[in-house]
C-alpha cells in the first residue's frame, strides 16, 4: 500500500520549513504527487495595517508568493506538485480546505501555536479538517526538527473505530517502519483496558500488511492517559503518534476535549489522527 496523494498546508510559520521538508521525503518514499494549499486570509505575521483592503490584497498576494515558492523548491527535489490558495475568511476558507481535502490520501497540517499570529484560523483549520474531511490527518509539531521518513511507531489503542480507522488509514505509512508498538493503557483497578480484547486481532491484521507490530500493555497508576502516552514516546524513541479523535464529531467541545485536545497542544512528535 501506497500515500499516492498528499496535500500538505503551507504558510508563512517557522514549522513550515519542517513540514515541507516532511511532505517531500514522504512523497519521495511513496513516489505521490503533492498539493500545496495555502490560505488567503493568513495575516502577514508582524505586519500592522489598518486598511482592511490593503490588509486582504497583501494578504493574498504573499499567499500567491508561498504557492510559488513551494513550487520552485519541489522543482529543485525532483518532485511533481500542485498548489492552490483558498479563499474567504476564517471559517469559510476552513470549511474549503475541509471539503477539499476529502480528494487526498493523507493531509498535512501544522499544529496550531498558541503564541504566534494566527493562531485562531490554524485550529479552526485543524478542527474542520478532522471533523468534515474523512481523511487522516499528520499533524506537525510547530516546534524541532523531525526524522523523516519516521521509523518507530506508537498507536494508542483503545478499540473505537476512530482509532480501528487510524490504524488502517496509517497502514502505508506503518508497513514503511522498523517498530511499531500497540499501546493499551489499563486506568484505575480495571484488570483489561478498553479495547484490550481485540487488540491482539489488530495486531495480527497489522503483521498481514507486513507491519512489525508488538502490543504494550501497562498500567497508568497515577497518571492521565495523556501523560502515559507521551512518557512512552520519550522512553521508546518514538517519532509518529497514530490515535484516533474522541467524543462525539456533533459536538465539538467534546470532540477537542481530553485526551485529543491534550495531545494536539502538547506534542512532541508528529501526530496521525483520524475519525
Amino acid at each position: 500500500m501506497h500515500l499516492k496523494d498528499i496535500l500538505v498546508y503551507l504558510d508563512d510559520g517557522v514549522s513550515n520549513v519542517e513540514r515541507v521538508k516532511a511532505a517531500f521525503a514522504l512523497a519521495k518514499s511513496h513516489k505521490a504527487r503533492l498539493t500545496g494549499v495555502t490560505l488567503a486570509s493568513v495575516k502577514p505575521a508582524h505586519l500592522k495595517v489598518k486598511n482592511t483592503k490593503a490588509l486582504k490584497r497583501i494578504s493574498e498576494q504573499q499567499a500567491e508568493e508561498r504557492a510559488a515558492e513551494f513550487s520552485e523548491l519541489a522543482k529543485n527535489e525532483g518532485i511533481s506538485v500542485d498548489t492552490r490558495v483558498v479563499h474567504g475568511e476564517e471559517d469559510v476558507a476552513a470549511r474549503k480546505m475541509a471539503q477539499f481535502s476529502r480528494n487526498f490520501d493523507l493531509v498535512m497540517l501544522r499544529q496550531a501555536n498558541p503564541n504566534k499570529d494566527n493562531f485562531s484560523i490554524i485550529k479552526e483549520v485543524s478542527e474542520q479538517v478532522i471533523m468534515l474531511s474523512g481523511r487522516p490527518v499528520f499533524f506537525m509539531p510547530y516546534i524541532g526538527a523531525h526524522r523523516m521518513p519516521c521509523k518507530k511507531a506508537m498507536i494508542a489503542w483503545d478499540g473505537p473505530p476512530a482509532a480501528t480507522r487510524a490504524v488502517h488509514d496509517a497502514i502505508p505509512l506503518l508497513s514503511q517502519m522498523d517498530k511499531v508498538i500497540v499501546l493499551v493503557v489499563r486506568q484505575g483497578k480495571k484488570k483489561t483496558a478498553k479495547g484490550e480484547l481485540m487488540v491482539d486481532f489488530t495486531v495480527n491484521h497489522l503483521k498481514r500488511h507486513k507491519v512489525k507490530a508488538k502490543v504494550k500493555r501497562i498500567n497508568a497508576g497515577t497518571f492521565d492517559v495523556p501523560t502515559v502516552l507521551l512518557n512512552e514516546i520519550a522512553e521508546n524513541d518514538i517519532d509518529l503518534l497514530v490515535m484516533g479523535g474522541y467524543g462525539k464529531p456533533s459536538i465539538r467541545q467534546k470532540f477537542f476535549g481530553g485526551v485529543t485536545r491534550t495531545l494536539l497542544s502538547s506534542m512532541i512528535v508528529p501526530v496521525l489522527m483520524s475519525h
